[in-house]
């Protein structure tokens, strides 16, 4: 019989991390950021409640570790969604709408804790860096989808708009829609309108250059 301390999914100390994240982001999924806790995410994980200690020092060190890592996937998800649109920069964009309207209606995880959790200064570089990642994305792609002249000012201000659009038919449309939307239906509408959103600005922008 296995005691208490045996870990009971094989993890090794190389991946322990690793899977105490990935537990992390199922907890939370679960219950959200105020029930979440080390000993809780360490029993989803088979190890003792000591172990996750050995990767991160307290409770909201691996709430960050969790929290960058969800990051770090909706990047990488917006970046292959961009690249399977094809070469049009219009498209490009507009599939990250989709794209980010699905992850987020698929796992819900760790998304109240990205935009709500006020981390403390000693672990809020570890989300900040994700964070500017995914920014990156988005900045250089809308770059791509405007003219050249637009700047960066401008450029941010777009790509604020168009995640919270896509941010609203993954958290908003969903408790307000009747009928209830799928996850293909809500993905697909949001690509439209962010396609929306591109074209009605660049139609807007010739439209003030032609005056």
């Amino acid at each position: 019989m296995s005691s208490p301390t045996t870990p009971q999914r094989g993890y090794h100390h190389g991946d322990l991390r690793a899977g105490l994240i990935r537990e992390g982001i199922a907890l939370l999924a679960e219950i959200g950021v105020a029930g979440f806790s080390v000993s809780k995410v360490a029993a989803r994980a088979g190890v003792s409640s000591a172990a996750p200690y050995r990767h991160f020092p307290d409770r909201e060190a691996l709430l960050a570790a969790c929290a960058a890592a969800v990051i770090a996937d909706i990047a990488d998800l917006l970046a292959q969604a961009a690249e399977q649109a094809g070469p049009d920069p219009i498209d490009r964009l507009a599939a990250t709408a989709g794209a980010y309207t699905r992850y987020v209606l698929d796992h819900r995880a760790g998304i109240d804790l990205v935009y709500s959790y006020d981390f403390s200064a000693a672990y809020k570089q570890t989300v900040q860096e994700q964070g500017r990642r995914l920014t990156d994305t988005l900045m250089t792609l809308t770059s791509d989808a405007l003219p050249d002249d637009v700047s960066w000012a401008e450029t941010a201000e777009f790509v604020y708009v168009h995640l919270s659009t896509a941010h609203g038919y993954a958290t908003l449309l969903p408790r307000v829609a009747r009928p209830p939307q799928d996850i293909d239906g809500l993905a697909a509408r949001a690509v439209t309108a962010a396609h929306d959103h591109i074209t009605g600005y660049l139609l807007r922008r010739r439209a003030r250059e032609a005056l």
